[in-house]
């Protein structure tokens, strides 16, 4: 028997490489987010407060305003998910679709109940829609690392008892 066939060396494996992409992305829009922060922030008080001595205008300083939000937002989900821990939830297939994120990539997205996780073609193979599942991601930047289907419902009661509400059930790994 190959080793590499073993299921649980696979998981490691695959969270490992995920781990990996979200650290690769946290190291590509930290720096673009802080240099895109500074800049706005130095044509801002020069538009707001020097007139635009340093060649500001507004256009500028809300375009730049925008672009700091945009790359603000990644990077801020690949430092919080670089920091957490993945979690843990079973819930219901709703929906499985796939779009061309550039002219090479295809990225698979995959909705459990109401989320929607972002995976790779090897996460989500023999998952269909209205499966039960158990899907292992990333909380903030919502990536799937593994999913493995379930016979059926849960057999432990949906949701925190304390609240009354029904949900999915969720834990911390």
């Amino acid at each position: 028997m190959n080793p590499l066939d073993d299921p649980e060396i696979q998981r490691e494996a695959k969270a490992r490489a995920v781990r990996a992409g979200i650290l690769r992305s946290a190291v590509l829009w930290v720096p673009v987010a802080l240099v895109t922060i500074g800049a706005f922030l130095f044509f801002f008080v020069d538009r707001a407060f020097a007139g635009g001595d340093r060649g500001s205008t507004w256009f500028l300083v809300v375009v730049l305003g925008l672009l700091a939000l945009l790359f603000g937002f990644q990077a801020v989900q690949s430092v919080l998910d670089l920091a957490a821990k993945p979690r843990t939830r079973t819930g219901r297939v709703t929906r499985i679709w796939s779009r061309r994120d550039s002219l090479v990539l295809k990225t698979y997205y995959v909705r459990v109940d109401r989320q929607i996780l972002r995976a790779d073609a090897h996460a989500i193979a023999g998952v269909r829609e209205g499966d039960w599942v158990e899907v292992t991601y990333y909380p903030h930047s919502a990536v799937l690392i593994w999913a493995d289907v379930l016979k059926g419902p849960p057999a432990e009661p949906s949701g925190d008892g304390a609240s009354g509400r029904g949900g999915p059930i969720e834990r911390s790994r």
